[in-house]
């Protein structure tokens, strides 16, 4: 039976980790715990970073030499790649209902990497399948453990969409990151609620977008020129962001810390997600602003820039869907398995595209997409 205490406190983290890594790793060692597993890996590819292990947790993980082992030797000969390719939509699968176990034995990847750890058992929570995005954990168990139970399936099973629900959360950021950049000129063209404001929440400038979501959203509103919170509980959390996005990055820091918050709606909605970061000092000086807030709406779904492809190559849609499977590094038989087309079909998809951008191989056609602008929703 489910335990409700697992349940819970499995929640409880999944729903503080969508901008922490962290947490991420904190989930996968609880999932590794309350399915009696050794390990969880959290697995991602995308047309903009390709192949990673974005987290990992358990009792033993793999180390970085096995990790990079994974993605340049194992990852393209994966024995589950195919199979997860297949089944191509959100689900709690069996290793053994993929793959055999006595054919996995027989793997380099089962020899070299997963033996040495003890690992035998695969369970895969599968997020997202498609030509443009992969996202699986893959969770371990040994010989001695067995396959997983039908309680941890279960447990499973009800993770799986809110899982899916942290992964949005993540992504609607991780859009507004790239979307950092200039002052008034930059936020006026966005198509994305922008302010400038001071350290203490006072607008100094916001864009179209922002006037919208003002009027709308019945979250944030202005009180006498700042900024502030509609519910109570949420005015110290957005102060705070303020005041710690104000502070300069130091040229020490190895990466630009994230100031996010997430602001819940009495309607039931999907919470507002909020991204700050200080702005560099020569724009402080024009502007006279601390830093720039971004305020994206899971409510209203960002689109990758489709249009652009077909207006810079006159790409067709079927041909940009398979660019996009090309940049998350699937193969043309995968693409095929995801688009549910021939193969012969996306061969001649490929060649029309490597004429109309002017490229005569895959691999500088890839080259040539990963240099146009990141858009919203692009990943």
């Amino acid at each position: 039976m489910v335990s409700l205490e697992a349940f819970s406190e499995l929640l409880e983290v999944l729903y503080s980790a969508p901008l922490q890594q962290e947490q991420w790793e904190r989930f996968l060692v609880l999932v590794s715990k309350h399915t009696e597993s050794e390990y969880a890996a959290f697995l991602c590819a995308n047309s903009r970073l390709g192949l990673s292990v974005f987290a990992q947790g358990g009792s033993s993980i793999l180390d970085g030499v096995d990790m990079l082992a994974y993605k340049e030797k194992f990852a393209p000969n994966d024995p589950f790649r195919a199979p997860v390719l297949q089944i191509g939509q959100p689900a709690v699968v069996q290793g053994e209902d993929l793959l055999p176990n006595d054919a996995l034995l027989q793997t380099d990847l089962y020899r070299q990497l997963l033996a040495p750890q003890g690992y035998r058992y695969a369970t895969l929570v599968l997020l997202s399948v498609n030509v443009r995005r992969l996202e699986v954990i893959s969770i371990w168990r040994s010989v001695n453990q067995g396959p997983m139970d039908d309680d941890s399936n279960r447990l499973l099973n009800l993770l799986v969409p809110h899982i899916q629900r942290a992964l949005e959360i993540r992504h609607v950021i991780g859009v507004a990151q790239q979307r950092l950049a200039g002052a008034e000129a930059m936020v006026d063209a966005s198509a994305t609620a922008t302010f400038l404001l001071t350290r203490h929440g006072r607008v100094l400038h916001r864009n179209g977008a922002a006037e919208v979501l003002l009027r709308e959203n019945g979250v944030l509103t202005l009180q006498e020129g700042m900024l502030v919170a509609s519910q109570a509980r949420f005015k110290e959390p957005l102060r705070k962001l303020f005041q710690d996005a104000a502070v300069p990055v130091s040229p020490q820091w190895k990466a630009e810390p994230v100031h996010a918050l997430a602001l819940h709606r009495a309607s039931g909605k999907k919470p507002l997600q909020l991204l700050a970061s200080p702005l560099p000092p020569s724009h402080r000086d024009r502007s006279k602003a601390d830093l720039v807030l971004l305020v994206t709406d899971p409510e209203k779904p960002l689109s990758f820039p489709d249009e652009v492809l077909h207006a810079l190559y006159g790409l067709t849609p079927a041909q940009t869907e398979v660019a996009n499977g090309l940049l998350t590094g699937y193969t043309l038989d995968e693409i095929a398995t995801l688009r549910r087309v021939s193969l012969g079909t996306v061969r001649q998809q490929v060649k029309s595209i490597l004429s109309r951008t002017g490229t005569s191989r895959q691999s500088d056609l890839i080259k040539l997409l990963m240099t146009l602008p990141q858009a919203a929703g692009a990943n």
